[in-house]
């Protein structure tokens, strides 16, 4: 259920990212909510020449994938900060929307900017909520927080892989965060879900209204489900201006945080176990799968890339080290454009593969295979093939009709 309603409503958060940073330096912008622009814009992972595996493995524990298991599990109170993409996207929701709850109908863009709360003052209502949704989290727990679960093993195997490209990660997400901030954001999931998907509880709609679905059509970015190839994303343009008048730019950006959302959701969704995968295969609920994006940040704006990161089901060595480890992402970058990526960690070696969309840069990817083949053999990683390609990664070809028979029948 969740699928279908976030699956009408999510899009690309590149668009969110270009529009938060277009207006951060608004003289307008009500306090509260410049704090909670700052704390997302806080969550993109600086896109150079000193990235290393380091900084893929926070970006991967504070991409939003674990954050309900976070809460199920109780973090401890702190300083309140925030601690993950989601968990700033919640915040940045409820923030918009006090702002919109108090605006007067026809003088929105007239609020002064002491009338706002700060997103502290935001997680003071959900406090009387607290204790009720609290309660009712257990129930989720056997299907959220322990499936989702950051990758625990200290295998050698999967920590070259975290080195490359944000593989399995050796630490639990940093709980950084107040019981209030924690209420305010389970509040938020229980309670403001359905206007996220535009569908009021005791409303008879069976489809979202107007307004969402026209964003809906409007969304270019394929919704991530799991068994499918990651998709590159364009870096968005933005569509607000500093000086847009501040009802404008709460409805702009609102529409695209529910957007983002509903993609962190999909996302998390498609990490489940125990799920059927693109391809219409069942899924092995032991085999770790994750999938989650990256918000880069490049001098042209947010560069966003989807990672899948998973153990190769089909080799069961009963040894760790041996086990298949694979990650594939794709990033659109220009003057690069889309280049799509499959590393493949097997014992000892790591294959890697490249598919670009632009044979300009296929040419240059070539040029440098045997620079990427150093850059292994100094994280001690023995190279394997390396082949670039034109074009994109091949789809999994769906299982066909009658290919399966069930002999208890």
């Amino acid at each position: 259920m969740a699928s279908a309603e976030a699956v009408t409503r999510q899009g690309s958060q590149a668009p969110l990212f270009a529009n938060l940073a277009a207006v951060v330096t608004s003289s307008d912008l009500p306090a509260g909510l410049k704090q909670a622009v700052l704390d997302v814009l806080a969550q993109q992972t600086p896109l150079n020449a000193g990235l290393d595996g380091g900084d893929i493995e926070s970006a991967f524990q504070k991409s939003g994938l674990f954050l309900e298991a976070s809460l199920a599990a109780g973090a401890p109170p702190s300083s309140g900060a925030v601690p993950d993409l989601k968990a700033a996207l919640l915040v940045l929701r409820q923030t918009l929307t006090t702002i919109e709850t108090a605006a007067p109908p026809t003088q929105g863009a007239m609020i002064p900017t002491g009338a706002t709360a700060t997103p502290q003052v935001v997680a003071a209502p959900a406090q009387a909520a607290g204790e009720a949704t609290q309660a009712a989290l257990p129930s989720t727990e056997p299907e959220i927080a322990q499936p989702l679960q950051p990758p625990r093993s200290a295998n050698p195997t999967a920590a070259g892989l975290a080195d490359i490209a944000g593989g399995a990660a050796q630490a639990a997400m940093p709980r950084t965060m107040s019981p209030g901030l924690a209420a305010s954001l389970l509040q938020e999931m229980t309670q403001n879900l359905p206007r996220m998907i535009g569908n009021m509880p005791g409303s008879n709609k069976d489809v979202p209204d107007g307004h969402i679905f026209e964003a809906a059509t409007h969304a270019t970015t394929p919704p991530p489900f799991r068994g499918a190839l990651p998709a590159p994303q364009s870096i968005a343009v933005p569509s607000l201006a500093p000086d847009t008048p501040l009802a404008a730019t709460v409805h702009r950006l609102l529409d695209d945080t529910d957007a983002a959302i509903a993609r962190q959701t999909l996302l998390q969704v498609a990490s489940l176990p125990d799920r059927t995968d693109a391809s219409g295969h069942r899924i092995d609920p032991v085999v770790p799968q994750w999938n989650f994006e990256i918000p880069f940040a490049t001098p042209q704006g947010t560069a966003m890339a989807q990672f899948e990161i998973s153990r190769d089901g089909g080799n069961e060595s009963a040894d760790p080290a041996k086990r298949a480890w694979r990650a594939r992402f794709s990033l659109n970058v220009e003057p690069a454009g889309p280049v799509h990526a499959l590393i493949t960690l097997n014992g000892d070696k790591t294959f890697v593969r490249m598919w670009a969309e632009r044979p300009a840069t296929a040419q240059q990817l070539r040029a440098g295979v045997g620079e990427l083949s150093q850059a292994l053999s100094r994280a001690e990683l023995k190279p394997g093939d390396i082949i670039v390609r034109d074009g994109t990664p091949p789809q999994a070809a769906p299982a066909r009709a009658g290919h399966f028979l069930d002999r208890a029948t």
